[in-house]
Order: C-alpha cells, then sequence, then structure tokens
C-alpha cells in the first residue's frame, strides 16, 4: 500500500470539500454528482496514454454505471438520491481498490488505486451526511 498516495488522496477529497462548502457549490444539486461521473476521465487517459485501447473500452463500460448514478442522483434530489451517490462514491473506491483484479490498464499508475480510493471515501463523507442536499 503506498501511504503516500494514501494521504495525498485525503488532502485532495478535503480541499475539494472546503472549496465547495467556501462557495456553497455542495448545497447545489450538481457538483458532488459531477464529480463522481467525473472520475471515470482519468481511467480514460490512462488508457489512451498507454495506448491500451482494449482498457479503454472496459473503462468505459464501467463508467456508464458510475454516470448513470450521477444522473439519477442529480434528477432525484432527495435522501434516496443523496443515498444512491454515497453508495456510488463507495462502489468507486471500492472499483479502485478492485481495479487490478477485475483487468488492466497499463497506464494507470501503481499509486492510483490508493490516492483515488482516498479521495471517493472522503467525499463520501459529506455526501452520505447529507451536507449535499
Amino acid at each position: 500500500m503506498n501511504s503516500i498516495a494514501l494521504i495525498l488522496g485525503c488532502v485532495i477529497a478535503a480541499l475539494i470539500i472546503v472549496r465547495f462548502r467556501i462557495t456553497q457549490a455542495e448545497q447545489k444539486p450538481l457538483p458532488y454528482p459531477l464529480l463522481l461521473a467525473s472520475f471515470s476521465v482519468y481511467y480514460f487517459v490512462f488508457a489512451i496514454y498507454a495506448n491500451d485501447y482494449s482498457a479503454l473500452g472496459n473503462e468505459a463500460l464501467v463508467s456508464v454505471l458510475f454516470v448513470l448514478i450521477a444522473i439519477y442522483a442529480y434528477k432525484k434530489r432527495n435522501s434516496i438520491g443523496l443515498l444512491v451517490l454515497a453508495i456510488g462514491y463507495i462502489g468507486h473506491a471500492v472499483y479502485d481498490f478492485a481495479h487490478d483484479s477485475l483487468f488492466v490498464n497499463h497506464g494507470s499508475p501503481l499509486w492510483w488505486p490508493e490516492f483515488c480510493g482516498a479521495v471517493d471515501g472522503i467525499i463520501d463523507v459529506p455526501v452520505g451526511s447529507g451536507v449535499a442536499a
């Protein structure tokens, strides 16, 4: 486990949450769903960087699930939507840590699961607590 990536992921997530609070973005319905939907882009970039279009196809299939979760949460705008969004963030953290067991994306940095998993897990806290309503 890469401790530095884990710590940096926690710091980045905390900075995102603080920024959302300062700008009152977390009171709006779009930022947290949009953030979840955007996480897949990194895996796309990694696959393209490695010229691994098989991985890009796999990443695209998985990303559909997270984009659908984000759209559902955005449209619902109630406690069920927040619950689904929180599950989406937890699911993405699990996906990060299990990623290499599912398929290999040769462009992904070795430290990425810890970093992105930490971001997902920490950002889930205000979402799961209902702050992002």
